[in-house]
This record gives C-alpha cells, sequence and structure tokens, in this order.
C-alpha cells in the first residue's frame, strides 16, 4: 500500500485545501503516516511573503533528501506565479495549480505511475510537470474531518476583489468565488457527525462571500444557515476585511448564539498615508470606529489583527501611529510580520526601508505588541468561559479556546479532548492564559 505525506504551508484556506486532497487520496487506498520514506510527497506552498518562497524551496529539498524514490507534487499559490520555476526544479515530478486541487488523486495515480494501477495519461495529466488547468472557478473541494484538529476549518469563499499594493495573494487566487450554501450546511453536518464541535469559516476575502451568486447572498446567509446544524456548538469567522464588517454582520454576531464574539480584522498599518500607499480601503479611524462599535454591541468582542513593519516610504511618525492605533484597539492576538517586495505588485517597484530599521522597527513592533496584548487578557481573570479542548500541551496541561479565541491552559484527570468544560481564567505566565476548570474550584 502507498503512503503519502503531506505539508501545508500558509493560511487556513490551504489547510482546508490540504484535507480535501488528503481525503481524496485516503479514498483512493493510499495510506498517510508513518515513518520515510514515501511514496508520494504533497506540497501546498504558500506565497504571500519573500520568507514563504524561501520555505517552499527548503522543504522541497528537504522532503527530496528524505524520500528519494517518492513522487513529488508541489501545488498553491507559489506554483500560481511561480509555476514554470517550480517546474524547472530537479526534485519535482508533478505541479498542480489550485484550480487542480481536486485532480490530485486522478493526477498521481494515473499520471505519475502506481502499482496495480493503470499508468495512461488522464485528461488533466498531459505531461507530469505541465498540464491544463480548469476555467477558474469555484473549486469542488469538499471534506468531512479535518487531521490533526479538534476544530474544522471550512472554506466557503476563494479568490479577492481587492489590490493591495503590497499582496501577491490576489494574483494567485484570482476574484471571489463563493460556495453554495446547500454544499458548506452539508459539510457542516458531516463535520458534526465527525465529532467536530466548531467550525471556522475561512475564505481568501471572506466578506464578499455571496455577491457572486444568483440569487446574491452574504455572509449572514451562511451564518443563519449554520447555526441550526445539530452538534456544533460554535461558528467561528476568520479573517475578514474592515470594510466586510457591515452592520448587519455585527447584529447577526450579536443575536445568533452560536457565532463567536470575535474576529480577525488585519489592520496592516495605523498611519493613513501608508494606508493610502498600500491601496487600503479605510482610514485610521473608520478602523478604531469600526472596533469601538463591535465592543459596544457585542460583549466581551475579542480582536485580532495583522500588522506590517517597515513599508516603503514608512517613516518614524508613521511606524509610531500604527503602535498607538494598536494600543486603542487592544487586540488578544497580532500577527506582526515584516513587509517583504513581491514580484507583480505595485509595491514591488518602491525603494524599501534600510534592513537594519526594518529588524529594529519588527523587534518594537513584536515587544510592544506583547505588552498591549498581556494588559487586554489580565481582564478577563477570574471569570468563568467554556473552553473546547484542542489537545494536550507538552507540559501535561489540556489546551483550548474559549469562544473569544483565548487560548488557554489547565490541568485536569481524564480525557477532556474534544469536550468543552468551563474553566476559571486566574493568570496570565509569558503571554499564557492559566485556568482552573471549575468543577474543580468545589
Amino acid at each position: 500500500m502507498n503512503k503519502v505525506y503531506f505539508l501545508t504551508l500558509g493560511c487556513k484556506v490551504n489547510q482546508y485545501e490540504t484535507q480535501a486532497m488528503r481525503e481524496s487520496l485516503l479514498r483512493q487506498g493510499v495510506r498517510e503516516g508513518g515513518e520515510g520514506p514515501h511514496d508520494f510527497v504533497v506540497i501546498n506552498t504558500c506565497t504571500v511573503t519573500g520568507e514563504a518562497d524561501r520555505e517552499n524551496r527548503y522543504w522541497i529539498r528537504r522532503l527530496r533528501r528524505e524520500n528519494p524514490q517518492a513522487k513529488i507534487v508541489v501545488t498553491g499559490c507559489w506554483v500560481e506565479r511561480n509555476k514554470r520555476e517550480v517546474e524547472t526544479l530537479p526534485e519535482v515530478d508533478l505541479v498542480l495549480s489550485n484550480q487542480e486541487k481536486p485532480d490530485l488523486a486522478e493526477r498521481l495515480l494515473q499520471g505519475c505511475g502506481t502499482p496495480g494501477v493503470q499508468n495512461s495519461p488522464s485528461p488533466l495529466s498531459l505531461s507530469p510537470k505541465g498540464g491544463e488547468g480548469r476555467v477558474r472557478g469555484y473549486s469542488p473541494l469538499e471534506i468531512s474531518s479535518f487531521e490533526g484538529h479538534a476544530r474544522a476549518f471550512v472554506k466557503i469563499q476563494d479568490g479577492c476583489n481587492h489590490a493591495c499594493s503590497f499582496c501577491k495573494v490576489v494574483l494567485a487566487r484570482g476574484r471571489s468565488r463563493s460556495r453554495s450554501v446547500e454544499s458548506l450546511v452539508a459539510e457542516a453536518e458531516r463535520l458534526s457527525r465527525n465529532g467536530f464541535r466548531e467550525i471556522v469559516l475561512s475564505g481568501i476575502q471572506l466578506g464578499a462571500y455571496g455577491a457572486d451568486l444568483e440569487p446574491r447572498l452574504n455572509l449572514i446567509s451562511v451564518l443563519e444557515a449554520l447555526v441550526p446544524v445539530s452538534g456544533i456548538e460554535r461558528v467561528r469567522l476568520s479573517s475578514i476585511e474592515p470594510t466586510d464588517v457591515k452592520p448587519d454582520l455585527i447584529r447577526a454576531m450579536k443575536e445568533l448564539p452560536k457565532v463567536c464574539p470575535q474576529l480577525h480584522i488585519p489592520l496592516q498599518s495605523g498611519d493613513d498615508e501608508i494606508l493610502k500607499r498600500m491601496n487600503r480601503r479605510y482610514d485610521r479611524a473608520f478602523y478604531e470606529g469600526l472596533i469601538d462599535r463591535l465592543r459596544s454591541e457585542i460583549p466581551d468582542f475579542c480582536l485580532s489583527m495583522d500588522v506590517m513593519a517597515g513599508f516603503p516610504g514608512e517613516e518614524e511618525p508613521h511606524f509610531s501611529n500604527t503602535l498607538s492605533l494598536i494600543e486603542k484597539t487592544r487586540p488578544i492576538r497580532i500577527h506582526a510580520f515584516p513587509y517583504s517586495p513581491r514580484p507583480g505588485t505595485r509595491a514591488a517597484l518602491w525603494e524599501n526601508i534600510a534592513p537594519s530599521l526594518l529588524k529594529e522597527r519588527m523587534a518594537r513592533l513584536t515587544h510592544f505588541s506583547k505588552e498591549v496584548i498581556r494588559r487586554e487578557k489580565q481582564k478577563f481573570l477570574g471569570r468563568v468561559f467554556p473552553v473546547l479542548v484542542e489537545k494536550k500541551s507538552s507540559r501535561g496541561l489540556y489546551q483550548g479556546h474559549t469562544p473569544h479565541y483565548l487560548k488557554v491552559y489547565f490541568p485536569a484527570p481524564g480525557d477532556l479532548l474534544g469536550k468543552t468544560v468551563p474553566v476559571r481564567l486566574i493568570e496570565v505566565v509569558a503571554g499564557d492564559l492559566l485556568g482552573v476548570p471549575e468543577s474543580s474550584l468545589g
């Protein structure tokens, strides 16, 4: 029996798509896991930063060394903009676009050759590294489980209608395409039957969902359809653009009981001049006002964000404005990252700030963010929240999240994986929230 190894780099959408590819191969009798070497290696790449590109190349070389006889498949967003480069890599046997991910089993088993399977090319496997892709639409990927997770990501949308000057993802993913409500509800029902209690709605521009459908729909349509699904305790929205958080969405988050009171809303910069250069569609006042409204209407609303340091043209006053807006909006989690030029974007044509200055600003941003996050987490101490237990940490503590996306560690006997436990938050240690099960307090 053939063995496959999957490596996923990048976002929640990639993780979802890997799970769909995994299931397509397992249905064909391919086995995952176990000690290497493996017969097949599938690398689902990311291209959001220059570091992501370097990581792609590193893993391709490493996994070839570790699996010298394997058929190596490379797919994902790096392929979309660098296909010719990927095809020239001697380690790579098969290259698939994002649109061809649903064809993995067919292309791999027939196109690359598998013992016991007739090695005749399918219509989509004209050559090992080439092939003809589909016309870009919503890829028909589906899942029934989510390997290694207690929460399941459900992809409802692909592509982006924005054109941020620094972002390569829209070049790789195309414009927004949406999945039918019927399909995603059926998927949520399958996941519920398989024991998943939280689903995380994922997409590239989540707030664009439904604008391309007939009749036209939106995120509220999805939330209203998912809340009745038996067994699903939580429905969480993943990253969403500030301008896509409309009043009706805030109202739905407030009124629908299963919808989590938390959003990841990318900030990128807190300075109006830099936001304009980034081609972001909001300014500092809009972002601050949005967070104020969310907090006023949704009890205990929690914010997480992306923040970029060192965008071309960023000077000290611009950077200081970013720090001050972080302090005003009080996130509980920040993904901070340095700007890196992406070929094909407008910002790649502009002069970068000095590497030493970029490094210094990243260090300041990281240090400052940790303190803001620590203070915000402390506001929840002494209170009891339901924690969905996801795994056991190396310290022997259970680990899970509250509905607000607060990660909590707590000690407890027995097997609590996949269960929801009331936990009292008692301390913040090295940035981590520690708690105790409410039942243990007597």
